[in-house]
């Protein structure tokens, strides 16, 4: 309801929408080294077209520390780039950003039904200027051919999440981005997803939109890590 109301006031904006399907791969590397502690590591690749001519790309890795089973703290870091489109990674770069951020997210169950409340306070480095800025995001995950996410179990996925820049900044909305999709999770270790993600940005009053075709690869080391301790 809240991201419905928010586009809604957004959308007296003047809209630029892109109708190509874009490209978008993500790599999560994570796992626990402690009953407490992990580490995680996150690259993600990006092309405005299906071309696979990418223009962006980000690298991020980071710890967290689990205060209960459902409220988890995490500190990350991580480079943003981007380029020309359809010039796969062609120098020089159009903009070049270093992130730090603190993050809080809790986790709830309804029957099969899981939710992930995600709450992220990034400090962006771009050259010549500092920004902060707050993401709030809403997950859901539903197993489908099991009461739970165990190895053989395909599920749906979905989130929102809004990105809300620091006080003073023209546009009262960063960006927002909706997901939907399903992955299949093979074992203990590897999960993998397809899905569509739209990507809407606003910024000085201009609307813009555009979608991409999601894969993400999820790796625990979490099992592995346990064997060489």
């Amino acid at each position: 309801m809240t991201t419905v109301c928010l586009l809604n006031i957004c959308n007296s904006a003047d809209a630029q929408s892109d109708n190509s399907l874009g490209n978008w791969n993500t790599l999560i590397v994570k796992g626990k080294i402690s009953p407490r502690f992990s580490l995680f590591g996150e690259g993600q690749t990006c092309s405005s077209k299906y071309n696979m001519k990418y223009e962006y790309f980000e690298v991020k890795t980071g710890f967290s520390y689990a205060f209960s089973k459902k409220l988890i703290g995490l500190f990350g870091t991580g480079i943003y780039d981007t380029y020309q489109p359809n010039e796969f990674f062609q120098t020089p770069a159009v903009k070049k950003e270093f992130r730090t951020w603190l993050e809080m997210s809790y986790k709830q169950a309804l029957g099969r039904l899981s939710f992930e409340h995600r709450v992220r306070i990034e400090q962006r480095f771009i050259p010549d200027d500092y920004k902060n800025r707050l993401r709030w995001r809403l997950a859901s995950t539903l197993p489908i051919n099991k009461a739970q996410m165990v190895t053989g179990c395909f599920f749906f996925s979905i989130y929102d999440e809004l990105w809300i820049p620091q006080y003073g900044d023209r546009a009262f909305l960063d960006k927002n981005r909706f997901y939907s999709g399903f992955g299949f999770k093979k074992n203990e270790r590897t999960t993998f997803s397809i899905g569509c993600m739209s990507d809407t940005n606003f910024k000085l009053g201009l609307k813009s939109y555009k979608k991409y075709l999601q894969l993400t690869l999820n790796y625990d080391f979490s099992k592995l890590f346990e064997k060489h301790t």
